[in-house]
C-alpha cells in the first residue's frame, strides 16, 4: 500500500516539475527519482547514482522541498539517498518508460495508460471535445479530420490527445502514432536542421498514420517552422491521414500564425471545451478520488467543487493533498480535515483564477492599454512599460511559473518574461516614485 501511495506522491512532484524545467531537464534528473520513506518530519527521495544525487543536492534541493511540501500540504526535509550507496531493498523499483509493442508503431511514441475515455468525465462544457474526440479515436481520417480542441490550460485537452492514442493503439495495431507538444516539434526541427538532417526529420513526420500536436499555439512568431509544419500538414491530409491539434486558444486567436496555417486547423472540427459547472466539478472529483483509490466523503467533494471552479490540474492537486495528508496522519478524510489542510492552497487557487483577469483589467485602465495590445508583439514604449507592469505583477500576484506567463502574454518563450521583471525590479531599485507606484497597484489588486 505505502509504495503504490509514494508513487502517487511522486506522480504530483514530477507534474509539477515539469511546469518550470523542460523534458530534458526532466528525463536527466528527476524521471528515475523514487520516494523510500515518509514521516511528518522527513522525506527520503532515492536517486539511482551518485552523481545524480549530488547534482540533485546542490542544484534542486530547495525547488524539491517546495514542491513537495505544497503537494503534502505541511513541511518536511528532503534527504536524498543513492541506490549505488548500499543495499536498498526497501526501494520501489524505479519505474521503466513503457516501450509499446513491435506491432504497434514503428515510432517511439509517448503515451499515458491513465488518460482514457472512460475515466474523463463529460458535462456541457466538454461534450462536443469528448464525442468529436472518440468519433476520430474510432474512425481515424473518416470523421473531423483535423480535429482542432481548445480552451484554457488545465481542463483536459492533453487527457483527450492521450485518450484517443490510447484507443487508436487498441485498435489499430499497425498504425504509426506520434504525439508531440509544438515547443518538441520546434526543438526537434531545429536539431535536424543543425546536424543537417532535415530529410530524417520529414521522414519521421510525413509518414504517419495519427499526428497530436499539443499546444500548437507555440508555432506562433516562428515563421520557419510554421513552413515546415504547414508542409507536414498538407502531405498527411493529401494522404488521408489523421491530425488532432491543441491549443488554449481558437486557431483565428493565435497571434502571428500564418492564414493558411489558421485556414487548414479550421477546415475541419473545432471543439471548445470551457471549465466545468458545480455539477461537472462533483462528478470529476468522485471520479479521480475513486481512481486514486481515495475515499472522499459528499460534504467534502461539495466543498471541493464549490472552491475549485476551473482548472481540473488543481482539483487533482487538492485530493493528492488529502490522500497525503491522511496516510501521514492515519485519520479518514473529513469536512474538517479539507478545510485545514487545503485552506491556503484553494485561496492561491481561487487568486490564479481571477488574478489574471484584475491585471489585464487594471492595467489596461490604468495605462490606457487594451487587452490585446498587452499581448501583441508590438515594442513601442507607450505599450512596452505598461506590458512590463502586468508580467510583473503576474509573477508577483501569482505561483505561475515564467513558462506559464509567457504564455498568457503570447510570448515565444520564458526569457521576455524574465527580461520584463528585470526592467521593473531594476527601476524599482532605482526610482523611489516608481516603486511606491508598484507598491500601490500590488495592495489595491490585493483589495479587489
Amino acid at each position: 500500500m505505502a509504495e503504490l501511495e509514494f508513487a502517487s506522491i511522486m506522480d504530483g512532484l514530477k507534474e509539477e516539475l515539469s511546469k518550470i524545467y523542460s523534458s530534458t531537464t526532466m528525463s536527466l534528473w528527476f524521471d528515475q527519482l523514487a520516494l523510500l520513506s515518509l514521516d511528518d518530519k522527513q522525506a527520503v527521495l532515492v536517486a539511482p547514482t551518485e552523481f545524480k544525487k549530488d547534482i540533485l543536492e546542490k542544484k534542486y534541493l530547495d525547488v524539491l522541498t517546495d514542491k513537495l511540501c505544497g503537494i503534502l500540504g505541511f513541511e518536511v526535509e528532503i534527504k536524498i539517498i543513492s541506490a549505488e550507496s548500499g543495499p536498498m531493498a526497501k526501494v520501489p523499483p524505479l519505474e521503466k518508460e513503457e516501450e509499446p509493442d513491435e506491432d504497434i508503431s514503428a515510432y517511439k511514441m509517448r503515451f499515458n495508460p491513465n488518460y482514457t475515455f472512460e475515466n474523463f468525465v463529460v458535462g456541457k462544457s466538454n461534450e462536443l471535445a469528448q464525442s468529436a474526440s472518440l468519433a476520430v479515436a474510432r474512425h481515424p481520417a473518416e470523421l473531423n479530420n483535423p480535429l482542432f480542441l481548445y480552451g484554457p490550460s488545465g481542463l483536459g485537452k492533453t487527457h483527450l490527445l492521450f485518450a484517443i492514442v490510447n484507443e487508436i493503439r487498441k485498435n489499430f495495431k499497425n498504425y504509426h502514432i506520434l504525439y508531440v507538444t509544438g515547443e518538441e516539434f520546434t526543438n526537434e526541427l531545429i536539431d535536424a536542421l543543425a546536424q543537417k538532417k532535415p530529410v530524417a526529420f520529414r521522414e519521421k513526420y510525413r509518414n504517419l498514420d495519427v499526428l497530436l500536436v499539443d499546444d500548437i499555439q507555440f508555432l506562433a512568431n516562428k515563421l520557419g517552422i510554421q513552413e515546415e509544419f504547414f508542409h507536414t500538414f498538407d502531405t498527411l491530409y493529401k494522404q488521408n491521414k489523421q491530425i488532432i491539434l491543441a491549443s488554449d486558444c481558437h486557431p483565428r486567436e493565435i497571434n502571428n500564425l500564418e492564414e493558411r496555417l489558421k485556414s487548414r486547423f479550421e477546415s475541419g472540427l473545432v471543439a471548445d471545451i470551457q471549465p466545468p459547472d458545480l455539477e461537472l466539478r462533483v462528478a470529476i472529483f468522485k471520479r479521480k478520488s475513486v481512481d486514486m483509490g481515495i475515499d472522499i466523503p459528499n460534504d467534502v467533494l461539495l466543498y471541493l467543487a464549490e472552491n475549485i471552479k476551473i482548472n481540473i490540474r488543481q482539483i487533482e492537486g487538492s485530493l493528492k493533498k488529502l490522500k497525503a495528508n491522511s496516510f501521514i496522519s492515519g485519520e479518514p478524510i473529513t469536512l474538517e480535515m479539507a478545510q485545514k489542510v487545503l485552506g491556503d492552497f484553494l485561496k492561491s487557487a481561487e487568486s490564479e483564477d481571477n488574478i489574471i483577469d484584475k491585471i489585464f483589467t487594471y492595467v489596461s485602465k490604468r495605462y490606457g492599454v487594451s487587452k490585446d495590445a498587452l499581448k501583441s508583439q508590438k515594442r513601442n514604449a507607450d505599450i512596452a512599460y505598461p506590458r512590463h507592469i502586468a508580467i510583473y505583477l503576474t509573477r508577483e500576484l501569482t505561483s505561475l511559473s515564467q513558462k506559464s506567463i509567457a504564455k498568457i502574454f503570447a510570448r515565444k518563450d520564458h526569457t521576455t518574461v524574465y527580461n520584463s521583471i528585470m526592467v521593473v525590479e531594476k527601476k524599482i531599485k532605482s526610482d523611489v516614485q516608481f516603486e511606491r507606484e508598484i507598491n500601490q497597484i500590488i495592495n489595491e489588486l490585493k483589495g479587489q
